[in-house]
């Protein structure tokens, strides 16, 4: 299987560096273990200045649909996903706002907010290309949202998932444990389609 990937909501691009085990300045530019076919970096509060797009492009280049357009910068409820290159992994760490402790539980927007609805762009991705593999990340609050109905977003979540055909693993994970100067807690979701060796041998 060919390590394709796509990134969306994909910051300066941490994903990438993940999985490329890019560390350092020095390791820019180095020949990849995945290739980042598309992603997406979009702020809508910052429609002049796009910085984090701009960072990942400077470290990067840019990457165009199969229409030969860079949609990389676009809303990405805007983006024609069909129109998007194929790919065998799908990441993103989706925007947290309305499930992080920035706010109180009480007045977190979960699914409903600004930046919660964002996930079924994920979902929307998922359904057009099918890819064999996801793995999405989130702070470890999205687990008790909405704050009303505890624990009703992320069973949307994992409901949406197997409804396209992923098997789905979970895990909260606190960085302080790996190594990490900081006790950071993110929860981790990994699925796999139906069609693939693991699914079968899992399930």
């Amino acid at each position: 299987m060919k390590k394709t990937v796509c990134e969306l909501f994909a910051g300066v691009g941490g994903f990438r560096c993940g999985l490329n085990n890019i560390r350092t300045a020095e390791d820019y530019g180095k020949k990849e273990k995945w290739d980042t076919v598309w992603f997406s970096q979009w702020e809508p509060a910052e429609k002049s200045t796009q910085y984090a797009h701009d960072c990942y492009v400077y470290r990067f280049g840019t990457r165009l649909d199969n229409n030969g357009k860079d949609t990389t910068n676009y809303n990405i409820e805007d983006v024609d996903k069909a129109t998007l290159p194929d790919f065998n992994l799908l990441v993103g760490g989706f925007p947290c706002q309305d499930y992080s402790v920035a706010s109180s539980l009480a007045t977190s927007k979960g699914l409903e907010g600004k930046k919660g609805i964002l996930w079924w762009s994920i979902r929307e991705t998922l359904e057009a290309k099918k890819p064999p593999f996801v793995l999405l990340e989130n702070v470890d609050r999205l687990l008790k949202s909405p704050a009303s109905q505890r624990g009703r977003d992320f069973a949307l979540m994992l409901s949406s998932l197997n409804s396209l055909g992923y098997m789905v693993e979970w895990r909260v994970i606190d960085a302080s444990l790996y190594g990490m100067p900081q006790r950071r807690k993110r929860i981790f979701i990994l699925g796999y389609k139906n069609e693939t060796a693991i699914y079968n041998k899992l399930k």
